[in-house]
């Protein structure tokens, strides 16, 4: 049973922000709040609806000199996401990953603003936003902020939100290189090993998800170098061990996944 709560309808985004903090918890789609209700890892006093708000809403592309983006509000569903004509056309490989996110109702109510906020450590989102370099404008009482998804995610279940903050939107540079592309192993309902792979001019931008208590980034050379900075990657990234798998697996199945991706074979 969940415990009684109150709810609050803001009738805008200065109202909301103005209601959050620790006690006070803004709620969209609820996928990963109501589970933290029922486990007792968050007690809140009460509720702030967020669905109503237009800031939050929509996806936009945008343009500024050289630099076009795409814009997402915070309570686009993975679904809305994966069905998006502009995301599908500028940000592929995120439209692909969204549409396979979790199960069909979590695909339909969650937010991608909700995901990030919570910073699950089994994230899709988060491991490809990561590798695009993406980020998410924070609203505050403080004023409006933009930051990085690599330093919102801060561990597991811990952003560098604060409790007054929001996200408003998700900003995902584009377009990207087709060649992006992400993979993961998974055979409960939340990925084992998550791995995004993005190339660029200075190497291939390599991000692992799932595995750790948080994402991992790394940008792999192309060339000759590209071996021996794979192997120091693979031999010292922290993974965990959990009912999915050992750290030890973990690691070997990485470096089979790169190894075949990266140098063009599969490692013995």
């Amino acid at each position: 049973m969940l415990p009684d709560i109150a709810l609050h309808r803001p009738a805008s985004l200065a109202a909301a922000v103005a209601g959050l903090d620790w006690d006070h918890v803004g709620y969209a789609g609820g996928t990963e709040l109501v589970p933290a209700l029922r486990l007792g890892v968050r007690r809140p006093t009460a509720l702030i609806d967020l669905k109503r708000l237009p800031e939050l809403s929509g996806i936009e592309e945008a343009v500024d000199g050289d630099t076009e983006t795409l814009s997402i509000g915070a309570l686009t569903t993975h679904r809305q996401a994966a069905a998006s004509p502009a995301v599908r056309r500028l940000a592929p490989m995120l439209a692909d990953v969204v549409a396979h996110v979790g199960n069909v109702r979590v695909r339909t109510t969650g937010t991608l603003g909700g995901n990030l906020a919570f910073a699950e450590p089994r994230s899709d989102l988060a491991t490809v936003c990561i590798a695009l370099g993406a980020g998410v404008d924070v609203a505050g009482p403080r004023g409006h902020r933009h930051v990085s998804v690599d330093d919102l995610i801060v561990g597991p279940y811990e952003s560098s939100l604060e409790p007054d903050e929001l996200i408003v939107r998700l900003v995902v540079p584009t377009p990207h290189d087709p060649g992006a592309r992400y993979w993961k192993l998974q055979t409960m309902e939340r990925p084992t090993l998550g791995v995004a792979i993005v190339p660029g001019e200075e190497g291939v931008t390599v991000v692992v998800g799932a595995a750790a208590e948080r994402p991992v980034r790394v940008v792999v050379p192309s060339g000759a170098d590209a071996e021996t900075a794979l192997d120091a990657f693979c031999a010292g990234v922290e993974l965990i061990s959990d009912m999915t798998g050992s750290a030890d697996y973990k690691r070997a199945v990485l470096r089979h996944h790169l190894a075949g991706e990266l140098l063009g074979r599969r490692a013995a």
